[in-house]
């Protein structure tokens, strides 16, 4: 390969608040860390202010603090590092930074934009957290531009104070607020990195599907995207957002423990950052002596700028003419919530385990199993999720009653790690970007091949609100009629219906709330 890299004059572009100086690397220019936007804590965003001269954008910018740090060590994730390719980055409360990748920066070559919204929930992540997020393979590969940025998260991002006057009115949603700021940033500049600002797909994984979604309920983003991607990001959760009254609960508590009133409260503005999220942590540990998981509560606030999600207020007008894709995973929780075991375990093991999760409902659900994914190994009905696939057809049910096409996927390849990994929650991220050479996991042949065909769909979608094309299997759309779902595995196939008693039997003998809200 010639390689060649260059960061000079030729690497410039003109954006509505000034140049930014990017790199060329072998066959894609990047633009690292440009402001997007500037914000007060806890108030809305506004458009960053103009700057003279050329803005280097060479490096990404700061991503947003977490309350924990680092977030994923809640999760155990990094003790399967093969698996994801972590990668963490310095914190500031200043976290609005946006990164382009583009073929060439030609304000005339219309190219569709993809814009990628970071998982971690509403708390954690960020666009640069995993290696796999990298975006110079969609580019390339699709002719694409590409988009990631950060934003404000947990209490920064979605603390409710509205309770202490007209102020924080709004403070409970100034990190979507964040997001749409960003998305007006595409509006006003893509088209000079080469991108088509009338055409504009969002996809996210995990919390990046929830922020979607949320995103989509909010007229405010009306028109600044026209497609959306959701991967395992469509969990169905009283308290996502709809717990406004905890989240409103916690905001006080943490004012009293700083000592704020209703008429001191703007000192919460100023207040150092650690003194902020000890406070917090403190108000987390009340709330969990009581069993309650505080994190869940923050989300998205409802009120008239977010109305709720979609299945409890239905889709705002413009989210029912937008195309769709969603889908999960079949084992999303296996890394996270339950122990794992390895699928060199013996028949007995399988069955002792299967007896301990469902009881005498054990046979019943053996059975539906074996008629959902026959020949499949019984610790794939251990490790199986129910909950995210559920959602994802809850949702899918609701848009198809629209005329937008809709598509369905669920993964289920499985990894040779530690004698058999089912596709777990994440396993999609290298698979769509293109990017496996940055997971070692997944960089064996199935992976690498399935990886082709998952990227290409995703670039087919982006281009022109269709997967299908080049590699891609025949992929049908999801209708009320027709149920369908495309099986991403070694052998690529479309089912329809296939699982949805399994999925009912699954959650009548379980008392499984969300996995991830059970860490």
């Amino acid at each position: 390969m010639n390689r060649r890299f260059y960061c000079d004059d030729r690497t410039v572009v003109e954006t509505a608040a000034g140049k930014v100086r990017g790199c060329f690397l072998n066959d894609h220019y990047y633009f690292r860390g440009i402001p997007y936007a500037d914000a007060k804590r806890y108030q809305m965003p506004t458009p960053v202010e103009h700057w003279d001269g050329v803005l280097d954008a060479v490096t990404y910018g700061p991503v947003a603090p977490t309350v924990n740090k680092p977030g994923v060590l809640g999760l155990n994730a990094l003790t399967q590092e093969p698996l994801f390719g972590y990668r963490f980055w310095p914190e500031d409360e200043k976290c609005q930074y946006i990164n382009v990748w583009t073929k060439k920066p030609d304000p005339d070559a219309k190219r569709p934009v993809m814009v990628w919204v970071h998982g971690g929930g509403f708390s954690s992540g960020s666009s640069v957290e995993q290696m796999s997020y990298d975006g110079a393979n969609l580019c390339r590969d699709g002719d694409l531009v590409v988009v990631s940025f950060n934003h404000r998260l947990n209490i920064l991002g979605y603390l409710d104070l509205s309770d202490f006057g007209e102020r924080y009115h709004n403070s409970g949603n100034v990190g979507m607020a964040d997001i749409i700021e960003a998305l007006k940033w595409v509006q006003k500049n893509i088209a000079a990195f080469g991108g088509d600002p009338d055409n504009v797909t969002l996809f996210g994984q995990s919390g990046g599907g929830r922020k979607i979604r949320a995103l989509m309920q909010m007229t405010a983003a009306d028109g600044l995207y026209h497609r959306a991607i959701f991967q395992s990001g469509l969990l169905n959760q009283h308290d996502e957002t709809e717990s406004g009254e905890m989240n409103r609960l916690a905001a006080r508590m943490t004012a009293e423990k700083l000592g704020l009133t209703k008429e001191t409260i703007t000192e919460i503005e100023t207040v150092p950052l650690e003194k902020l999220y000890q406070a917090y942590r403190d108000v987390n540990a009340e709330f969990g002596k009581k069993g309650l998981f505080l994190g869940g509560a923050i989300g998205p606030a409802v009120n008239e700028y977010y109305p709720g999600l979609p299945t409890n207020v239905g889709f705002t007008e413009y989210a029912k003419t937008v195309p769709i894709m969603a889908g999960s995973v079949q084992a999303e929780s296996v890394l996270y919530a339950r122990k794992f075991y390895p699928y060199t375990e013996s028949a007995e093991k399988r069955q002792e385990l299967l007896t301990e999760m469902f009881g005498d409902k054990k046979d019943e659900l053996i059975e539906a199993f074996e008629k959902a994914y026959p020949g499949s190994d019984l610790m794939d009905l251990y490790n199986l999720d129910y909950i995210s696939r559920k959602s994802v057809l809850e949702h899918l049910d609701l848009k198809a009653e629209y005329d937008a096409p809709c598509y369905c996927y669920l993964l289920t390849l499985h990894l040779n790690y530690f004698g058999g990994m089912p596709a777990y929650h994440g396993m999609c991220l290298p698979l769509v970007f293109g990017t496996t050479e940055y997971v070692d996991g997944t960089n064996e042949p199935d992976a690498v091949a399935l990886s082709q065909k998952m990227h290409q769909a995703w670039i087919n979608f982006a281009t022109n609100g269709d997967p299908n094309g080049g590699d891609v299997p025949r992929w049908e759309p999801y209708t009320k009629e027709n149920h369908r779902t495309m099986i991403f595995d070694k052998k690529c196939e479309m089912r329809g219906d296939f699982d949805k008693e399994l999925i009912q039997k699954f959650e009548d003998a379980t008392d499984f709330r969300n996995p991830f809200m059970r860490v």
